[in-house]
């Protein structure tokens, strides 16, 4: 039964410093990647071995005090060097005077996989729009406070495009939320073809997204022909139900400066979106202002009223 039981299994003698293997089973030598000839009459602690913990000393006290243990979580070490998370029961037996400690381990490594991909699951989750699909409010704190914190150490330029829709509430007050859902998800999309794949687009309010993009510092005079380009394909006519809506967008940009804070950084944007809404186009981005120049650049782009 001990050979060949499923489940790992090992008898080892039951002194605490000199504790050596006596037997192992072959589920024992799959779960490790070991040869008998590897171990055989070597201490448990000795290099090579499978089990090496800190946390063994005070399971050789309950196999002492207690006579055994159940369901102790102890990594193991495979031979290629992974590491198992394991649950081990171990109980102390005597025959004709001499005590053997007889182990059995079970592999949860597939469970602790499965829960640590629940675990990435959820954190994405709630780092997500649901309805959008993007990154949410939480994500972009995150991710601006990144950019922040590694300025110092980035040869590129980051740049802060905030935009606010027009028109959107009276989608929603005549069309209703479903339809208005259906616009946002539809400019969520446009967003996502409309952008690197490394430009990072948040939806952070009802009708408020962000785009942060990295810029080399070569190419920013590229980046207003660039946003112009993506709001142009964004906030094309939208049809919901055959009926055609036409959202527009004040967009504010902004470059990252080095006494920046995420608080700063992003009243700045937000000033510069509000400059925009009150132009009164259906269509208008201002950006104000670069690093490194003398006197600072007020530029306006609008389409349509």
């Amino acid at each position: 039964m001990f050979e060949f039981a499923p489940i790992a299994m090992a008898i080892s003698t039951s002194d605490t410093e000199t504790s050596s293997y006596l037997k192992v089973n072959d589920a024992y030598l799959r779960l490790t990647g070991l040869k008998w000839d590897d171990i055989r009459g070597k201490t448990l602690t000795s290099e090579g071995s499978a089990i090496s913990s800190p946390a063994r000393d005070r399971r050789h006290r309950l196999l002492a005090e207690d006579g055994g243990y159940v369901l102790e979580e102890v990594d193991l070490r495979h031979a290629d060097g992974t590491i198992l998370p394991t649950l081990i029961s171990a109980q102390r037996t005597v025959i004709d005077g001499v005590s053997f400690d007889v182990e059995v381990i079970v592999d949860v490594s597939a469970r602790v996989r499965h829960q640590n991909e629940i675990e990435l699951a959820l954190r994405a989750s709630a780092r997500t729009d649901a309805l959008s699909g993007l990154p949410n409010r939480a994500c972009f704190d995150e991710v601006i406070s990144e950019y922040i914190a590694r300025m110092d150490q980035s040869e590129k330029l980051v740049a802060l495009a905030f935009i606010d829709f027009n028109g959107f509430k009276a989608v929603n007050d005549t069309m209703g939320h479903v339809a208005g859902d259906e616009v946002l998800r539809t400019i969520a999309s446009r967003f996502r073809d409309s952008f690197r794949a490394n430009d990072f687009i948040a939806r952070i309010g009802g009708d408020e997204f962000a785009v942060i993009l990295e810029i080399d510092e070569a190419h920013l005079n590229d980046v207003e022909l660039t946003l112009n380009e993506a709001i142009d394909r964004i906030f094309k006519p939208i049809a919901v139900d055959g009926i055609v809506t036409e959202i527009g967008a004040a967009v504010g940009v902004t470059l990252l400066q080095h006494d920046d804070d995420a608080v700063s950084l992003m009243k700045r944007a937000d000033s510069y979106m509000y400059l925009a809404k009150q132009t009164g186009d259906r269509i208008a981005l201002i950006w104000l202002g670069q690093p490194g120049g003398g006197s600072h650049l007020a530029k306006r782009m609008a389409q349509g009223s």
